[in-house]
């Protein structure tokens, strides 16, 4: 981002000064700012208030705007009132004070590339008093939350991430948001339908209500599928994401939606969504013990072609995942593998690995599993991988919450590609050898709402 030095001179304006009441003489001199809020795209607004102003002692004031770590100092000038509002055109390039006064041209600020701080401070002298006041602030990229399987069942959820966001800065609402939160037809599109809608609402909604030439994506389990599959084929797509946070994601498939695509109940699990979360890793064999391949109507071409993409270099990218060990056979853990003849449901034999249930941790960092390849340029390209521990696939969110805001909004420490974030668990992926058990009923597995809204 090309950064512009902003100079605040609040001098004479077209704001009426208000009168001295009754005991106002007697007030010590201060002064407050409020903080700045994007009331519109590229609009910043801020109020300044003057305690103990005395009109015939010739007050001044002089004030210091800094964007992006460069600042200048406008000259003194004369209070134009003890209520002063302001409002940052960075677009049109200039200040104005009391509604539509222009009291400081500029050159115009481009829209947003990252996070960028702003700060201002205030001095004000009335004969031998003098009064300072500073407030600071941070202009957020806008970020999109890309939600998973079935999100279109339960609609935009009221908590959550949500509300953690919006405790550090975030704005769902009102006339100028930076938090969007995108609703597909999950059941009706696959990787590329849905992903081509995802675009279609990044360009027609998410851009003309933000003053930005960069966004940040959250995508949870499928919806970080959807993510990874615009950085590979929307043009553009490549410079227009700064950080990407991936929650639970799937990026090799989960063996529980091939399964359950072989029963007749399970409807919800053939649709073509479903059928491109089918494994792109060997998950099958023919009985325990022997190589692992794929099932004769088991392959996943979308995925696979997908997986041939490294993520762009340009790209912020982090993982957060589950990792539940399987602690014996009656633990319902996450589906590494499955052996035996498919005809014969339920009397298949499953391998585990560690997951969050329904995702493998190997899934989600694109490390090989059962003798696969893995996803070139993944792994090796992540900022942060967030060992979230023994958490479920549908609690990820949640749990990681304020983990993700710290990424949106740079309280986390800078970290080269591959670093864990401090207290990260190292645990090795999803094994190329069996923990087996029998059958799991098809009953409180969860598939079927496990990518639902949080």
């Amino acid at each position: 981002m090309r950064r512009t030095v902003l100079t605040l001179i609040l001098g004479a304006a077209l704001v009426a000064s208000l009168c001295v009441g009754s005991g106002q003489a007697d007030v010590p001199l201060a002064v407050t700012i409020s903080p700045p809020q994007m009331i519109a795209p590229g609009r910043v607004a801020f109020n300044m208030a003057i305690a103990g102003l005395r009109p015939e002692l010739g007050p001044t004031i002089q004030g210091t705007l800094t964007v992006g770590g460069h600042a200048i100092q406008g000259p003194q000038a004369p209070v134009p009132g003890a209520q002063i509002p302001a409002t940052i055109d960075l677009r049109g390039g200039r200040v104005q004070v009391g509604g539509n006064a222009t009291v400081v041209e500029f050159t115009p600020l481009p829209p947003l590339e990252e996070n960028t701080p702003l700060a201002m401070e205030v001095t004000i002298r009335q004969a031998s008093d003098i009064a300072t006041a500073g407030q600071t602030g941070v202009l957020l990229l806008p970020t999109v939350i890309v939600p998973g399987y079935l999100n279109d069942i339960g609609g935009k959820p009221k908590g959550g991430l949500i509300s953690v966001l919006e405790q550090r800065g975030y704005h769902a609402t009102g006339t100028s948001p930076d938090l969007f939160w995108f609703t597909y037809r999950s059941r009706a599109l696959g990787l590329k339908g849905a992903g081509q809608a995802l675009a279609a609402y990044v360009r027609d909604e998410v851009l003309p209500k933000t003053y930005a030439a960069r966004i940040n994506v959250v995508g949870f389990s499928l919806g970080g599928l959807l993510v990874r599959w615009n950085l590979a084929f929307e043009p553009g797509w490549d410079h227009l994401v700064n950080r990407f946070v991936m929650v639970g994601v799937p990026n090799e498939g989960s063996v529980l939606s091939y399964v359950y695509s072989l029963y007749a109940v399970a409807g919800l699990a053939r649709t073509a969504a479903a059928r491109d979360l089918v494994p792109t890793f060997p998950y099958w064999r023919p009985v325990p013990g022997a190589s692992w391949r794929f099932p004769p109507d088991g392959e996943n071409p979308a995925l696979a072609d997908l997986n041939t993409h490294p993520l762009p270099e340009g790209i912020r990218a982090y993982a957060f995942y589950g990792n539940q060990q399987q602690l014996d056979a009656h633990d319902h853990g996450t589906w590494a593998g499955i052996a035996g003849d498919m005809r014969e449901l339920p009397k298949i034999v499953y391998s585990f690995g560690p997951g969050d249930g329904i995702v493998l941790t190997a899934s989600a960092l694109g490390m090989p599993i059962n003798g696969g390849a893995g996803i070139p340029g993944l792994a090796d390209r992540l900022v942060v991988k967030a060992d979230l521990g023994p958490v479920g696939h549908l609690s990820l969110l949640a749990t990681a919450g304020e983990k993700i805001a710290d990424t949106l909004t740079d309280r986390q420490t800078a970290a080269r590609p591959g670093a864990p974030i401090a207290g990260e668990k190292r645990r090795p992926p999803a094994p190329d050898g069996p923990r087996s058990g029998v059958g799991l009923p098809l009953a409180g597995v969860g598939f079927l709402t496990a990518d639902g809204p949080h």
